[in-house]
């Protein structure tokens, strides 16, 4: 998986990281509607679950997966 830089702090990741190594923030995002998760770098602005429009839900950030 492609390297891309945390959405909290910057620091760039590997590309497989769950969670930043730096600040520990979540690099997923997941779906509020049906929980379809996917990586933050792709920044959907509809779900590819449910079609949810994750911009008008403030989706698009970072989910609170479990560690």
């Amino acid at each position: 998986m492609n390297a891309f830089k945390c959405p909290k702090c910057g620091k760039l990741t590997g590309g497989n990281e769950k969670f930043c190594v730096e600040c520990g923030q979540s690099l997923n995002i997941t779906c509020p509607e049906c929980g379809e998760s996917w990586r933050f770098m792709f920044e959907y602005k509809f779900c590819p679950g449910c079609g949810h429009n994750m911009k008008k839900s403030g989706g698009n950030k970072p989910g609170r997966e479990e560690k």
